[in-house]
């Protein structure tokens, strides 16, 4: 849904945190990628995510700056102002001398409706190059470096795959925990091509991840551990797949 869902196509930000910290983190970067690069960001959480429960050591909040991207605009200010990057200049209304104007219809640099072809073109194009420079969050890595079997997870899986792995943390293997699920970080292709076996873990019913895998970078993963039946996975679940694979 938060994939594909929108009127036209336009960049986005999806993460997902598997621990309690992970979620404040990624709450905090959340609201910053938003302000910086002026996209909808999403923070995916499941029901097992936002009713557990843990006692966490202190959270340094010290290296979490609120980033404010605005700027005071001039006499001659254009909302949607065509630019290199795609991100145009987002004044605050009163906080200069410039008239904002914003629509959420098609509009022109100056923010009024426009029906212009040639216009809807030059906008979609500045909307879709606002993540060119965007610095994606890596996925964790876990276990051996020199691995052949790798093990992809994403969200509130964290938590029975990171336990298990360290249990039975064996040679030749590795884990990828994922909190940035779109765009796929960029080292994503290279990781995956590294293992001669990859298993992804899944708490849903079709293996939604590994499908977008697929689709953005062309690697099939045949090694899919699903679980669609409401409940989380167990510990000993995982471990048992982690020795039968």
């Amino acid at each position: 849904l938060v994939l594909y869902s929108g009127h036209g196509d336009f960049n986005r930000v999806i993460l997902a945190p598997g621990s309690l910290e992970e979620g404040i983190i990624l709450g905090n970067k959340a609201f910053n990628i938003a302000d910086k690069y002026q996209i909808p960001v999403f923070l995916l959480s499941d029901f097992h995510y936002v009713n557990q429960s843990y006692n966490i050591d202190d959270i340094d909040f010290s290296n979490m700056k609120i980033e404010n991207y605005f700027v005071k605009s001039d006499k001659d200010y254009k909302r949607y102002k065509l630019t290199e990057d795609g991100i145009s200049p987002r004044a605050i209304p009163s906080f200069g001398e410039g008239y904002v104007c914003v629509d959420s219809d098609e509009h022109d640099e100056t923010g009024h409706i426009t029906e212009e072809f040639s216009v809807r073109i030059e906008q979609n194009e500045k909307r879709n190059k606002k993540l060119n420079n965007y610095k994606d969050i890596e996925p964790i890595i876990k276990g051996d470096s020199d691995f052949e079997t790798l093990i992809i997870g994403w969200g509130s899986t964290w938590g029975a795959i990171n336990e298990a792995f360290e249990k039975e943390n064996k040679k030749g293997v590795a884990y990828a925990h994922f909190t940035q699920v779109f765009p796929l970080p960029k080292s994503t292709k290279e990781l995956l091509e590294k293992a001669k076996k990859i298993i992804s873990i899944e708490n849903n019913f079709t293996g939604q991840f590994a499908d977008l895998i697929k689709k953005e970078i062309g690697i099939n993963i045949e090694n899919r551990v699903l679980r669609a039946d409401g409940l989380p996975f167990t510990l000993e679940q995982i471990q048992k797949v982690i020795k039968e694979l």
